[in-house]
């Protein structure tokens, strides 16, 4: 007799940022018979997230750590488990390859690998591998490990979610109603607010019927960068309007990424976005919005203007959060060799 499974026993990886969020609402949908945490395990010193593992212990959520990133110590913690759903950072991506094997070796039936942003494009400006390749990575690994092993999986796109992100990185600099755009900023850019990223994939591992196996390519809105600039500055013409070319923010990229600056990655972003990298369906493909009827999403002019109302300490928080998940994916490579321009101070986000 066939198994029936129920998918009503889920891991979420990661307890911090989207984790921290799904884990929220998973626990509060009355669907789940068993909402687990899955988390590295973390030193007494460690009190912001010992303090995040208490609340989410408080919430009804089994909390489960994990000493090496190893298919079996994964294996251990998704004993039990139907499906795991990866919160796991950027700098974080490769180590879900583990993670795929210890749920084929735990007996899970569904995964869902930590994307909810943009889908890796690669790039014929920047001569180097992105990043976001790693996605791909992942992505390629599942198709040929996971589902000939009966793990199923599900790509989840949504864009970015400006009310997770430093808007800095797109050159929005809201407490001074300014912005600094490179190139013309007029490519669109696929956008979902956090909490209807949280309600998304909330909705999704309740589906496993029609959501497996299948990519999910949902937006909020789509929307050019100098849409944003016309809130930010009041006037798509004033004087807090900075035009930078494209060349030159390549050289100012290839300078502050040699000295590991962070402000790198904010022109990095804007790169990519004005070559178009930030559109889930830049080939054409179809947005699944219509299957997630309930969900009415904020569109991003909404998201803006409710962050241009939040105080200093607010914003500054936001961009200490930002800056964290940045702080390790600024890829140093040869390729940065063959991009050179004398002219590079008019670039500059320090303030």
């Amino acid at each position: 007799m066939a198994t029936t499974y129920t998918y009503k026993r889920i891991a979420v990886v990661g307890t911090g940022g989207y984790g921290w969020h799904f884990l929220h609402a998973l626990a509060r949908s009355n669907y789940f018979e068993k909402v687990r945490a899955v988390t590295r395990k973390s030193g007494s010193d460690d009190k912001e997230k010992l303090a995040r593992i208490h609340a989410l212990q408080k919430l009804g959520v089994e909390v489960v750590e994990y000493e090496q990133k190893t298919a079996e110590a994964f294996s251990q913690t998704f004993a039990d488990i139907d499906t795991v759903l990866s919160a796991v950072g950027l700098a974080g991506v490769l180590d879900q390859t583990p993670m795929i094997d210890g749920a084929i070796q735990a007996g899970v039936r569904w995964f869902i690998p930590s994307e909810f942003g943009v889908a890796h494009y690669a790039s014929v400006w920047m001569p180097f591998t992105s990043p976001l390749a790693s996605k791909s990575t992942i992505e390629q690994y599942l198709a040929e490990n996971a589902r000939p092993k009966g793990l199923a999986y599900t790509i989840v796109y949504t864009g970015l979610a400006l009310d997770y992100l430093d808007p800095r990185s797109l050159g929005l600099k809201l407490n001074k109603k300014a912005t600094t755009l490179v190139g013309r900023g007029g490519t669109p850019i696929s956008f979902t607010a956090m909490g209807d990223v949280v309600r998304l994939v909330a909705e999704i591992v309740q589906r496993p019927t029609e959501m497996q196996n299948r990519t999910i390519r949902y937006t909020g809105s789509t929307n050019k960068l100098r849409d944003l600039v016309k809130i930010v500055t009041k006037s798509d013409r004033g004087l807090n309007v900075k035009i930078v070319c494209i060349e030159e923010a390549k050289a100012k990229f290839c300078e502050l990424a040699r000295q590991q600056d962070m402000q790198a990655f904010s022109i990095y972003c804007r790169l990519l976005l004005e070559e178009g990298l930030g559109q889930i369906n830049r080939l054409g493909e179809s947005l699944d919005n219509k299957l997630f009827p309930d969900i009415h999403p904020e569109s991003v002019l909404h998201t803006l203007g409710r962050l241009m109302e939040n105080s200093d300490a607010e914003l500054d928080q936001l961009k200490k959060l930002s800056a964290k998940r940045v702080a390790t994916v600024i890829s140093v490579t040869d390729g940065l060799g063959q991009m050179h321009h004398p002219d590079t101070n008019n670039l500059s986000d320090a303030d």
